[in-house]
């Protein structure tokens, strides 16, 4: 910044060298004390921009000083450890958490797991060295996130993976070992066995085709893609075919099937080859997690604008902790049964795609009841 000094006399006179050269020392300490006035309201906005920053970032940022002592722990890193900050300044990082932080060379995206109450929580931490001119570590920074959510969709998909892996090579093992069976030439079948052994085959394939499909609903759903022909459908007819002996899974196991239609239970607004997967779904869910010889109902009830389809089952009901996963997509529950984990999410996609709203209601050792809505046709 440039600047006058001006000093006045009220009389004439001559001014001595030595004067003037006060008057530039003067001057010249004005201006340094000026600078320095300058550069320190802007170290102190500079100051208060970094907070305001770093209070906002949805990061954890973590400062230690030279003695590994916390001098900066912000509003994120109180919400992902759960420690407030003042109770972690003045305190070592293990202090804090119980976890040592730092390495040797610092480093991105490790994982370290600490505990947050009585939860572990797992972090991708960042960090980055401060170092003085003589190279001495003077500091370090650390940036974390919470990845804990992601930790468990990505053990939920290598789960997927793994059991649709086992269910694609069950029936694909069935279908090659009856198919090498039929081509043997040293063996003769009678016609009863060709067909016993063709049964199998198709029940396989069929099997086989209906994983692919529910693989094919994913995607569809994921991308947005899927196409429903939405029409007036008899609720009433599906229900019974839901249960009848070509349809209903594991009849063998003796289930009984109960249909509860209200009177005139009217036309619903959806698309009957997708209706018919999401109450093939259900009832085999049912079946699957009921002990052989429970009845399994299914009612329909008439509502303002909407039919109400329920599944019942008399299994060992749905634990409260997991009900708000069940049509998570690739969650499979305490009591996994056999299954690629995809069947409730597709059933929750496919009533959505229609218009609809689907829910379940359950109570340990009472069953569950799993209950969709679909809008009335307009008539």
């Amino acid at each position: 910044m440039r600047g006058v000094l001006a000093v006045y006399s009220s009389e004439p006179r001559t001014w001595y060298d030595e004067e003037v050269e006060a008057l530039a020392a003067l001057a010249a300490n004005a201006s340094v004390a000026l600078t320095n006035a300058e550069l320190y309201q802007r170290l102190v906005l500079e100051h208060e921009q970094s907070i305001a920053i770093l209070s906002n970032v949805a990061d954890g940022i973590v400062a230690v000083d030279r003695d590994g002592r916390v001098v900066l722990w912000n509003a994120a890193a109180e919400r992902i450890t759960g420690v407030p900050a003042s109770e972690a300044l003045g305190h070592t990082p293990f202090e804090v958490v119980r976890r040592e932080l730092e390495s040797e060379l610092g480093g991105t995206n490790r994982l370290v797991p600490i505990m947050r109450g009585g939860e572990e929580v797992w972090l991708s931490l960042s960090e980055a060295l401060m170092r003085d001119p003589s190279g001495a570590v003077a500091g370090r920074i650390f940036a974390f996130r919470d990845i804990s959510a992601e930790r468990v969709v990505d053990q939920m998909k290598s789960d997927f993976v793994s059991t649709v892996s086992h269910e694609l090579r069950t029936p694909l093992t069935s279908i090659y070992g009856f198919a090498e069976t039929l081509l043997r030439r040293d063996i003769g079948f009678t016609e009863d066995e060709r067909q016993t052994f063709l049964g199998y085959i198709a029940s396989e394939s069929e099997r086989l085709t209906g994983i692919v499909d529910a693989l094919l609903n994913v995607a569809r759903l994921d991308s947005g893609s899927l196409q429903v022909d939405l029409v007036p459908t008899d609720i009433g007819e599906l229900l019974h075919e839901a249960v009848s002996d070509g349809s209903a899974p594991a009849v063998t196991n003796g289930h009984r099937f109960v249909v509860d239609l209200d009177d005139d239970v009217p036309a619903v607004r959806a698309d009957p080859d997708k209706l018919r997967q999401v109450l093939g779904q259900l009832v085999e869910n049912a079946v699957k997690y009921s002990p052989a010889g429970a009845v399994v109902r299914i009612e329909a009830r008439t509502r303002p604008d909407a039919v109400e389809v329920t599944v019942a089952d008399e299994g060992n009901g749905i634990p409260e902790s997991e009900l708000g996963l069940i049509f998570d997509k690739f969650y499979r529950g305490s009591e996994a049964q056999p299954g690629t984990g995809l069947g409730l999410f597709i059933a929750q996609g496919l009533v959505s795609a229609m218009g609809g709203r689907i829910w379940v209601r359950s109570e340990a050792g009472e069953g569950s009841r799993f209950t969709f809505a679909l809008p009335v046709a307009n008539t």
